[in-house]
């Protein structure tokens, strides 16, 4: 018996969830030197969220950062 078209799909779709990770999303945030680094970037995740309420219950280790540090 051969195997249907939708099982080979599903068996695929298992295997590549197993063998590539989802690609995890990047989010930026700026400080200014002195300021706290981790509550702006739980600020700038809370307004990610606010505008992409299908990423809600996310952390913020769940993303990528790139901190651009102003420094006077």
């Amino acid at each position: 018996m051969k195997p249907s078209a939708s099982r080979i799909e599903r068996m695929l779709a298992k295997i590549e969830a197993k063998v590539a990770p989802p690609e995890r999303k990047c989010l930026w945030v700026i400080v200014h030197e002195g300021d706290d680094e981790a509550a702006a970037m739980e600020k700038a995740l809370a307004e990610h969220v606010a505008s992409h309420p299908e990423d809600a219950g996310r952390t913020v280790r769940d993303f990528r950062w790139i901190v651009c540090l102003i420094v006077r």
